[in-house]
């Protein structure tokens, strides 16, 4: 009787990859653009003040890395925001191709955010929360599956 041969071992990274994979991304928007997306199929902000085709990608990020990108871009917004949950496989079907970047172009070795190159479809976001920015600190509200909104 024969068995078969061990797998392969995986490739350095492969496993962090693939675990990344799973993981939601999050986007803070405005909430006005949200609904836009809603009645367009798709969303196309970069992030505030700035479009998809301005900048060639959509900022995201890991859920902890959130409420710091609260903090130094949103601190002063007064319009409704909002949390978008993203599922990468859903992108990754959809052909949106998502990329760990440094979060400070001109440094290397800053934090790596995932930014989106391509128009977010709203069959990718899952869910939202509503979200706020008060004295420094991330407010966020309940979960509402999209397919409520």
């Amino acid at each position: 009787m024969t068995s078969a041969p061990d797998p392969a071992p995986a490739a350095p990274g492969a496993e962090a990859a693939e675990a990344a994979e799973d993981r939601p991304l999050w986007h803070l928007a405005e909430e006005v653009h949200w609904q836009e997306a809603l009645r367009a199929g798709s969303y196309e902000r970069s992030t505030r003040g700035a479009s998809l085709a301005e900048v060639g990608f959509i900022h995201a990020s890991w859920p902890e890395q959130l409420p710091g990108v609260a903090k130094l871009l949103y601190a002063r917004a007064a319009e409704p925001l909002v949390v978008l949950e993203i599922d990468p496989r859903a992108l990754a079907q959809a052909g949106v191709e998502v990329r760990e970047e440094p979060g400070d172009p001109d440094d290397p070795a800053s934090p790596l955010f995932p930014h989106l190159y391509g128009p977010l479809p709203v069959a990718a976001v899952t869910r939202t929360r509503p979200a706020a920015v008060q004295k420094g600190w991330l407010d966020l509200g309940p979960w509402q599956d999209v397919a409520a909104c």
